[in-house]
């Protein structure tokens, strides 16, 4: 492949000569320069430029494309891979969002909305609809059924109703809370401490447990373990994966205190 200019390598590639300089300033690309000062653009060039357009258009900024993001390891399958997971992921938000606003309009079309009041309480029943419906298609992905979905909410209806469920929220809410503050303290999760939020978190998950049975539980357990992955701004686990991960990680001093031999 011979050597390209700045504005035969803009052609090619689909970019202005802007973005390019853009580029080099950025520090992910280094032109070679002729004898008379001007950039060239070789083999290598053309490689990581394509590279970096494969990366944008899977949803990285400038600013998040580092030199290694760019090593050669990085073949082109793989950022085909990429690219596809970024595009999947965007199929699932717009499928989401067509979603909600059909659910909308057809609670519009099914309520008389007569002022603001009205209106108000009508969106809030759609957004309940709507990350419900959310939540289902995530809990899909860990091996729940609908049925077993629907399950999980009815049971929880069933075992704290009304006051009871504000109460038992406000228990989580508060074990949460302190639990955030024994991460941000660098706290052992084999400290007492840390045992005894593990204590009050395994006490407010028992009804639940007894209720619906280990293998639901488990089901549960991967879906939360694997929060970063499906969280968005309208959907989320009621913890940080920090406050999961630092209980899962005092569960397991727990079990292996257990397991230890008697002096």
């Amino acid at each position: 492949m011979r050597d390209r200019s700045i504005g035969e390598m803009a052609t090619q590639c689909g970019l202005s000569i802007r973005s390019l300089r853009h580029l080099e300033e950025k520090g992910l690309i280094v032109p070679r320069r002729s004898e008379a000062g001007r950039r060239v653009y070789g083999a290598d060039d053309v490689a990581l430029i394509t590279k970096i357009m494969v990366l944008k258009q899977s949803g990285y900024r400038l600013s998040e494309i580092s030199a290694a993001m760019l090593e050669p390891s990085l073949d082109s399958r793989s950022l085909i891979d990429t690219q596809i997971q970024h595009l999947t992921a965007k199929q699932r938000e717009i499928a989401a969002m067509l979603r909600r606003l059909h659910q909308t309009r057809d609670l519009m079309e099914n309520c008389a909305v007569p002022d603001v009041d009205g209106l108000c309480s009508l969106i809030n029943e759609a957004q309940k609809i709507m990350t419900n419906q959310d939540y289902k298609d995530i809990a899909k992905r860990y091996s729940f059924s609908e049925e077993e979905w629907d399950r999980w909410q009815s049971v929880g209806a069933a075992l704290f109703p009304d006051d009871a469920r504000t109460t038992y929220e406000h228990s989580w809410e508060s074990l949460i809370a302190r639990v955030e503050h024994a991460v941000q303290r660098n706290i052992d999760p084999a400290s007492a401490e840390a045992q005894n939020l593990l204590g009050e978190w395994l006490q407010l998950q028992q009804p639940m447990l007894d209720a619906l049975g280990k293998e639901h539980w488990s089901k549960a357990a991967s879906m939360y373990a694997d929060m970063e992955s499906w969280q968005t701004d309208t959907v989320k686990a009621p913890f940080s994966a920090a406050v999961y991960g630092f209980m899962t990680a005092a569960q397991k001093c727990r079990a292996e205190k257990a397991q230890a031999p008697c002096p």
